[in-house]
């Protein structure tokens, strides 16, 4: 990490400030970065979802063919839990809303928590 630095500085296109090093994170920090990944994660994963469920509305897609088939793949193991947990209402599957609500609640409560 400091011959990186080192180059930078002989090239003269970084400086860092005086008082900065590299080795000099705290485990805040690392643990604030980590539960940003998280988030970032699963706001991407809500959209894949979005993205899945959107697609399964029109019957004349081949859910076969390599991108469809890579969505539902990855999103199945997601849905699968909580389709077992309810039951089909009236002919309706409410498992995907329940788990909308779950993965956006447990964004909101990733959002809510920073160490200081």
């Amino acid at each position: 990490m400091e011959n990186i630095f080192k180059l930078a500085l002989e090239t003269g296109r970084f400086e860092p400030p005086q008082d900065f090093n590299p080795l000099d994170f705290e485990i805040r920090d690392i643990m604030n970065f980590i539960i940003y990944f998280i988030k970032v994660f699963l706001r991407q994963y809500y959209w894949v979802l979005t993205l899945r469920l959107s697609i399964q509305w029109f019957p004349n897609i081949n859910p076969y063919i390599h991108p469809i088939y890579t969505l539902i793949f990855s999103t199945e193991f997601f849905l699968k839990q909580f389709k077992n947990l309810l039951p089909i209402i009236l002919g309706m599957d409410m498992s995907a809303m329940c788990a909308f609500l779950c993965l956006e609640w447990i964004i909101r409560t990733l959002d809510s928590i920073n160490f200081t």
